[in-house]
């Protein structure tokens, strides 16, 4: 692993780290996926829609960055098909699922493809987005910062509408494959 400093003025920022694919980034890239998988995650589908056509994908890269403004940060891979429409319309839906819904998980990781997604579940348009019935919340965020990193883009959104159900059962990701959550006697 190199490590460059950057001493430049220019507005372009170079990486401080070479993540050239060696087989020592290579095996830091499979353990850092495994210690990955021991962090559990809500799972949510974040949804927009560009006229009648809407897109969708399943997210656990979903985290609260503040609540004065109220805002989320969601981290989305450029070559998703939700990239695109999300970057036009700069408006999008974070739908964070019930445990009742994980059949939702593989239709909108890449099972089905485009506006057929939304033919999975229980959808009804909110001010020209989709949100999930019954999901544990839905959050309507307007795109407020981007910024890009490796594959991903890290894009924060501001909310402007909350609604959630009064009974918490989220839906969770852990290992892998889907999971419960349950509280802890104290």
């Amino acid at each position: 692993m190199n490590i460059q400093a950057s001493t430049s003025t220019n507005t372009k920022e170079k990486p401080l780290i070479d993540n050239s694919l060696d087989s020592k980034s290579a095996e830091l890239s499979d353990q850092f996926k495994g210690a990955m998988r021991r962090f559990t995650s809500s799972v949510a589908i974040i949804a927009t829609s560009e006229g009648n056509v809407s897109a969708g994908m399943v997210a656990t890269a979903v985290i609260s960055v503040s609540t004065a403004p109220p805002a989320l940060l969601i981290c989305v891979n450029r070559s998703a098909s939700l990239h695109a429409p999300l970057l036009q319309q700069r408006r999008f839906s974070v739908n964070l699922l019930s445990a009742t819904q994980a059949d939702l998980i593989p239709i909108f990781a890449g099972q089905v493809k485009g506006s057929a997604r939304f033919e999975y579940g229980q959808w009804k348009d909110v001010d020209g987005l989709p949100l999930l019935q019954r999901a544990q919340s839905n959050l309507i965020c307007i795109l407020e910062k981007i910024m890009s990193y490796g594959s991903h883009d890290v894009i924060i959104g501001r909310v402007q509408t909350v609604q959630f159900l009064e009974q918490v059962n989220p839906l969770l990701w852990e290992n892998g494959q889907p999971a419960i959550s349950k509280q802890i006697a104290q």
